[in-house]
């Protein structure tokens, strides 16, 4: 009884932000390191510069899909000699074409940032060669950018896993208050009269159901709406494409849960935390 009371008194955001701290903390060392590295191919038509064409945007779009195959992958594990399976370095690539351009840029997570400077070029050169055999000399890709890395670690990012447990540990203790607050019982009335009928014990109101109804096509919530449900679509349906993150975004899952209202919506704050931890879901959901 002592520890449920210091838990869901006053104290109770304190010891949130404690417990949020260590989940934090271990997140961060279950993270592996991963360095960052990015190389730009341009397309370009027979006789045309890049800019004068609008048709290259869309080649560019189709030539983003292409590089992401296992064509390419496969190519670049031979040529470097890594030790893994196509669909495991593809989990470490993104693809993609810059909006309105015919610039595609390659981006590489590696253990090193030597590692993802090689394969961001090789992946790149290998993509330029396949595609050039293909649909060459109507269209054309070159190298615009050679690969460079940055020296700066993507993940784990311990100033950030510690600042959002905090938060999240502060919400879930004051939101274990707040529930408190409305369980505790009011100061007993007067005894019933002698003969007076007893009184009917007063029905709870039943909570709305926390989930909605899945919609054919998801749809992102505006800032300030989203709901549990709309988490755990999003990660239902995103998350596959990032397994290496499952198990830290499952456990940020079960923190919203604990900070929830009772129809599952989530606090205003928690917004800013969605967005980051789960931005690359975010982003190929809006794809």
């Amino acid at each position: 009884m002592l520890g449920r009371a210091r838990l869901s008194g006053p104290a109770g955001p304190l010891i949130g932000v404690a417990v949020g701290l260590l989940v934090a903390g271990a997140i961060t060392l279950l993270q592996e390191d991963a360095y960052r590295a990015d190389a730009s191919i341009v397309l370009v038509r027979e006789g045309r510069p890049p800019g004068s064409d609008p048709q290259l945007a869309r080649a560019a779009d189709a030539a983003a899909e292409l590089f992401d195959t296992r064509a390419v992958a496969e190519s670049a594990i031979r040529n470097l000699g890594l030790e893994a399976s196509a669909e495991e370095l593809l989990d470490r690539v993104d693809v993609e074409a810059q909006e309105g351009s015919s610039l595609v840029r390659v981006e590489v997570d590696a253990p090193s940032a030597e590692e993802a400077r090689r394969i961001a070029q090789d992946l790149s050169e290998v993509a330029i060669v396949l595609f050039n055999d293909r649909f060459a000399p109507q269209t054309v890709a070159s190298m615009w950018e050679p690969a460079g890395a940055s020296d700066e670690r993507v993940s784990p990012k311990p100033a950030r896993n510690l600042a959002l447990g905090a938060l999240l540990g502060a919400l879930a203790g004051l939101g274990l208050a707040l529930a408190a607050l409305r369980r505790t019982p009011s100061a007993p009335s007067a005894p019933p009269a002698e003969h007076a009928p007893a009184p009917q014990p007063r029905a709870e109101p039943v909570a709305e159901p926390t989930t909605e109804p899945a919609s054919a096509t998801f749809v992102l919530p505006r800032s300030g709406e989203w709901r549990v449900a709309d988490v755990e679509r999003l990660l239902a349906e995103q998350g596959p494409a990032f397994p290496e993150q499952r198990e830290e975004l499952a456990i940020y899952l079960d923190s919203f849960r604990t900070v929830a209202g009772p129809d599952g919506r989530l606090p205003g704050d928690v917004d800013l935390v969605i967005e980051d931890v789960f931005a690359d879901l975010i982003a190929r959901s809006r794809e």
